[in-house]
C-alpha cells in the first residue's frame, strides 16, 4: 500500500460533504448505526474543551472558551457613573452582544445580527433577574 494521495483524499472528503448535504438523514443515521459522530468521535465522549481567563487585557474581565473547533470571546467592561436624580439609588445595566459574519452563514457584513439583540435582552433578564436574588 503507497502513500496517500492528496487528490484523492480531497476527491473523499468533497464525495462525503456532498452526500452530507444532499441527504443528511440518511448521513446521520449512518453514523448512529455506527455509534459514531461525524468527527469520528464515540457517542459518549465530549468535545475537548479548554478555557482561558484574562484573555483581553483592556477588559475587567475576560474568557476565551473553546469547545472543540468553537472558539468563544466575551470580555466585560464596567464603568462607575453617577446615578440620576430620579432614581438615585438604582443603576443601569448595558450589555452589548456582537457576533461577527464569520460565526454564522446568516451573518451578514455590515449589519448586526438579527440574533444580537434578543440574546443582549435575554442576557440583560437574567443577570438583573439573579441580581435581585442578592440581598
Amino acid at each position: 500500500m503507497g502513500l496517500p494521495n492528496a487528490s484523492s483524499d480531497f476527491s473523499t472528503e468533497v464525495e462525503v460533504d456532498a452526500f452530507r448535504r444532499l441527504f443528511p438523514l440518511r448521513f446521520y443515521k449512518k453514523h448512529l448505526l455506527e455509534s459514531i459522530r461525524p468527527d469520528a468521535r464515540p457517542l459518549g465522549r465530549v468535545r475537548e474543551t479548554t478555557i482561558s481567563l484574562g484573555a483581553v487585557a483592556s477588559a475587567n474581565g475576560s474568557t476565551l472558551a473553546k469547545i472543540g473547533s468553537t472558539t468563544m470571546l466575551d470580555a466585560i467592561k464596567m464603568e462607575v457613573m453617577t446615578p440620576s436624580l430620579e432614581i438615585p439609588d438604582e443603576g443601569c445595566i448595558a450589555i452589548n452582544f456582537h457576533m461577527p459574519p464569520i460565526c454564522s452563514p446568516i451573518v451578514r457584513p455590515g449589519r448586526p445580527a438579527e440574533a444580537a439583540p434578543v440574546i443582549a435582552k435575554q442576557l440583560s433578564d437574567t443577570i438583573l433577574r439573579h441580581a435581585n436574588l442578592v440581598p
